[in-house]
């Protein structure tokens, strides 16, 4: 098992201030896209300690980011709320919504546990979409109350920034732990796990609330950031782009879902501003690195480093190294 120490948490906060001191070297212009790309780059890390760490494929992911969206923009623009009141509100609400949502997934395993969350989150999305009073509908909602220190884009860049380091040092840590190498117990041979005496439902609910209230923090992270919210936050379009952000870095990899938000995201912005056909370009290049790298972007960047410099410790295996030892734990 990994060992989370304090080299490790150095490396992220440095890491993190490195991130903070961006905005002083490129034009501000730039800066609400790349904030857009920490926050997908963090919801997705979130849906990876489902996907690589516990090998349970959610399609629904988006159910969460949408609802800490929405909790946060319906308390401050509906019932007058402090943003900071509609976080902590977001956050509590989220935890008793992913418990319920692992409770009924969990009955089904492997490709049927994948359809019950894909459902969940289409059933949130029409709610959304039919409750106008409510969620504003297909309009969405506009105007989030956000304090005055969230006034300029730098400070939304870095306050993601922020949110991101966080959350990848509890997952890190997370990981790390006695019940991580257990999540990788489960995933690799759930019923050895359970002859030995373990409940590994047990496990899967757990990492399924942890990566659900994650993945609500970035939601509200995203209404802060962008002042309104979209109903789409809740459909399938948004599950589906944070597993392919896990598939082309690599699930395997703790670092692979930012790996994969830049592959995903920085050819789409780039070419979006110079042309229509940004869906096109992306498919294609989707498509090149599916063929070019089955595994994802990370293990071969990894091996690559692994060859040069040794083995690495800041892309390496924060995932998948409790795989080897945790094979025996119950």
């Amino acid at each position: 098992m990994k060992q989370f120490t304090g080299k490790t948490l150095l490396t992220a906060l440095l890491a993190g201030v490195v991130l903070c001191l961006l905005p002083y070297a490129m034009s501000e212009a730039y800066l609400p896209e790349i904030t857009r790309m920490v926050i997908f780059a963090g919801a997705a890390m979130s849906l990876n300690l489902l996907v690589g760490a516990t090998g349970l494929l959610s399609l629904g992911h988006g159910l969460f980011v949408g609802l800490g969206a929405y909790v946060v923009a319906i308390s401050t623009i509906r019932y007058g709320m402090s943003y900071g009141a509609g976080a902590a509100l977001a956050l509590a609400i989220s935890v008793p919504v992913s418990l319920l949502t692992a409770l009924i997934s969990l009955r089904a395993r492997h490709l049927f546990f994948g359809l019950l969350t894909l459902a969940i989150g289409q059933i949130a999305f029409v709610f959304v979409v039919s409750n106008y009073n409510l969620t504003g509908g297909d309009d969405g909602l506009v105007g989030v109350t956000v304090p005055a220190w969230l006034g300029s884009s730098a400070a939304q860049y870095r306050f993601a920034v922020v949110v991101a380091i966080v959350a990848c040092v509890v997952l890190l840590k997370l990981v790390a732990s006695p019940f991580g190498a257990l999540l990788g117990a489960v995933r690799d041979n759930a019923d050895r796990v359970a002859s030995l005496g373990g409940n590994p439902k047990r496990y899967e609910v757990a990492a399924f609330v942890i990566a659900g209230a994650l993945g609500s923090s970035f939601g509200v992270v995203l209404a802060g950031v962008e002042g309104s919210v979209d109903p789409h936050l809740f459909s399938w379009v948004t599950s589906a782009m944070l597993l392919m952000m896990i598939a082309l870095g690599g699930r395997s990899t703790f670092l692979g879902p930012v790996l994969g938000t830049l592959v995903l995201e920085i050819p789409r912005s780039y070419v979006q501003a110079r042309s229509s056909n940004s869906d096109l370009v992306v498919g294609t290049l989707v498509i090149l690195c599916a063929l070019l790298f089955p595994e994802g972007i990370g293990p071969k960047i990894k091996a690559l480093l692994s060859a040069i410099f040794g083995a690495p410790r800041l892309v390496g295996e924060a995932v998948s190294s409790s795989k080897n030892e945790a094979g025996g734990q119950p």
